[in-house]
């Protein structure tokens, strides 16, 4: 079967709409990702009060973004600082194929509020409209911008993030939140079926971002053209909020400061 099937296959079985039983695996699986991050291994949250009190504008979508690392970042991460009701829990992009190319997994991460991304097949999709327009309606949505898990051996970032980050910002203006994490590379490396044990984590919350009409107007006088509309102007947003974010990679990754190469991985999904 062919790559594009496959790929129309998992995004048929996406069928988002609370079941009864959705609440019920979500708590299971926050507390499986709590014991793996607190229990099998040490985490530490700095400036979790930042989501506390973005979260607390049930108004006004709120987007947070952070570095990709693990496949599992999100929910082994994201369970500790997620909210109690099931209404109030993240939507995330995931790969089509990795999480909805089974019955099962369909299933499974459908209750996690999971949404199918076609990697390579831009951002006019089901999935990426969803997305935009949970926002629209004040919901939570998270999602890791570089388009894919980094594979620098030093896990740090790739220079530039996939314009799907801007266009959310310039089409639902959210409230932005970014947050940058260190040490999943080493609790589950590329390629480990189970996580390890014993390993340190940190994870840091930056600033929040009103992205109101002032800051996209701004984002795009410093693109250099304030009348850019489109794709221009999601990318200059898109590197807005990469900015953002390496600032916390600059602040808490041990050696980014000293790094001068810093290889991209292979094309990922473009939310």
């Amino acid at each position: 079967m062919s790559r594009d099937r496959r790929e129309r296959d998992a995004v048929a079985r996406w069928r988002p709409g609370r079941r009864w039983y959705h609440p019920l695996l979500a708590r299971l699986v926050i507390g499986i990702s709590k014991f793996v991050t607190t229990g099998m291994n040490s985490l530490t949250i700095e400036g979790l009060e930042r989501f506390e009190q973005a979260r607390q504008d049930r108004d006004r979508g709120l987007l947070t973004y952070s570095n990709h690392v693990s496949l599992f970042d999100d929910p082994l991460l994201v369970s500790n600082f997620t909210l109690a009701r099931y209404e109030e829990i993240r939507w995330t992009a995931t790969d089509a194929l990795n999480f909805f190319g089974s019955r099962p997994k369909a299933w499974l991460f459908t209750a996690g509020k999971g949404v199918p991304i076609v990697r390579g097949a831009g951002i006019e999709q089901p999935g990426f409209h969803f997305l935009r327009d949970r926002l629209a309606e004040g919901e939570w949505v998270q999602i890791f911008p570089e388009g894919g898990r980094t594979r620098d051996p030093q896990a740090l970032m790739a220079e530039s993030f996939k314009s799907g980050i801007g266009r959310l910002m310039a089409e639902a203006r959210p409230l932005m939140l970014p947050w940058y994490h260190y040490g999943m590379h080493e609790v589950l490396p590329v390629g480990a079926r189970l996580p390890r044990r014993g390993r340190t984590v940190r994870l840091v919350f930056g600033e929040p971002v009103e992205c109101d009409e002032t800051y996209v107007r701004e984002a795009a006088e410093r693109a250099g053209d304030p009348g850019l509309q489109g794709p221009p102007l999601w990318e200059a947003l898109a590197a807005a909020a990469h900015d953002a974010l390496h600032r916390l990679e600059l602040e808490v990754h041990p050696t980014a400061g000293r790094s001068a190469a810093r290889p991209r991985e292979a094309p990922g999904e473009p939310a």
